[in-house]
């Protein structure tokens, strides 16, 4: 094992998790804006956002099942 590759593990082992995090909490941020509208929140870029939604489904899914719910809290989001 290299030098560099003893440190790139050794960040990755220290911040990995950290960034990970973070980044998971970013993607629940943007769901969030994109399904907005759908919490009763006004949201201006509705339809900018109308071409992403079907590739935003498996998301959501991962993201309903992280929250511990074994269906769509959404009722007209069936991806389960």
């Amino acid at each position: 094992m290299s030098l560099s590759e003893f440190f790139r593990e050794f960040y990755r082992l220290k911040f990995g998790q950290t960034f990970a995090r973070e980044a998971r909490k970013l993607e629940e941020v943007f769901l969030f804006l994109v399904l907005s509208d759908y919490f009763g929140i006004p949201n201006p870029y509705k339809l900018l956002f109308l071409e992403i939604y079907p590739e935003l489904l498996e998301e959501f899914h991962r993201w309903h099942l992280r929250m511990g719910l074994k269906s769509s809290p959404l009722e007209w989001i069936r991806c389960c």
